[in-house]
């Protein structure tokens, strides 16, 4: 008897499960810091619903390794994982800004960034059904060594990025 309860207390809670909206993983920020010499510092923000944070838990699925192989395969540079919080992680690519020094200026371009490849290898996955990934950053800044800040907002396509520095001469 007391089974039966149980069975009837179950099966509710996995219809309820099973219909519930499934939410998605969702690219919160994504923060490229480029020093002097043309290195970066990229932090990735991200939300994960609750199917992803048990795969994550399962090790069925790793976005951190995931989004690292997509910036490999994007740059064609290592990139090296600095640390990793839940929903949060900090990579560096070295040389990944070109420097023109020309004349009394130093011009920085940062290669453009597509992140559609990404998601279709993503949606390949056996487990693609059951979320839906959305690797638009809601907020793209790209930071240049004199502090000037270029932002995009929900793209997923970031164009090459540029900034000219005036050169300081030393009197």
């Amino acid at each position: 008897m007391m089974h039966m309860r149980l069975i009837h207390l179950i099966i509710p809670c996995l219809l309820i499960g099973l219909i519930m909206p499934v939410g998605a993983f969702s690219a919160d920020n994504l923060d490229f810091t480029i020093q002097e010499n043309g290195d970066a510092e990229i932090v990735f923000d991200y939300t994960l619903n609750w199917i992803e944070r048990f795969a994550v838990f399962l090790r069925i699925a790793d976005p951190n390794a995931e989004f690292q192989a997509a910036l490999e395969r994007a740059y064609k540079k290592p990139v090296e994982v600095q640390s990793v919080t839940q929903g949060s992680t900090i990579f560096t690519i070295e040389s990944l800004a070109t420097i023109d020094e020309t004349g009394e200026v130093i011009r920085y371009t940062v290669p453009a960034l597509d992140f559609s490849y990404a998601e279709k290898i993503l949606n390949e996955y056996w487990f693609a059904p059951l979320v839906q990934v959305d690797l638009s950053p809601d907020r793209t800044t790209v930071t240049f060594p004199d502090g000037k800040i270029i932002s995009y907002y929900d793209v997923s396509k970031i164009p090459a990025t540029s900034h000219t520095i005036d050169r300081v001469v030393a009197p």
